[in-house]
């Protein structure tokens, strides 16, 4: 099925390079990434709860994500 989604030009360029560096399609990964985003989170002990703020859900991870891990990431994208 077709459609048609608006997607901002950082995240097409990383999506863009994960369909790349994966040699899979733009379309394959964006079904792969939602499919992933809409499972449910793994049976590990994981601690998920709401931002009252923001309404976003916040995960409690091993280690922090530095700023620098997120820079690292944005220099691997073309």
């Amino acid at each position: 099925m077709r459609t048609t989604i608006d997607i901002p030009d950082q995240d097409h360029a990383l999506f863009t390079h994960l369909a790349r560096a994966n040699d899979k399609t733009l379309s394959q990964i964006i079904v792969e990434l939602a499919r992933r985003g809409l499972q449910p989170a793994a049976s590990s002990n994981a601690e998920v709860k709401i931002d009252p703020r923001t309404g976003l859900r916040v995960f409690r991870s091993s280690r922090p994500v530095t700023s620098d891990d997120v820079q690292a990431l944005l220099d691997d994208i073309p």
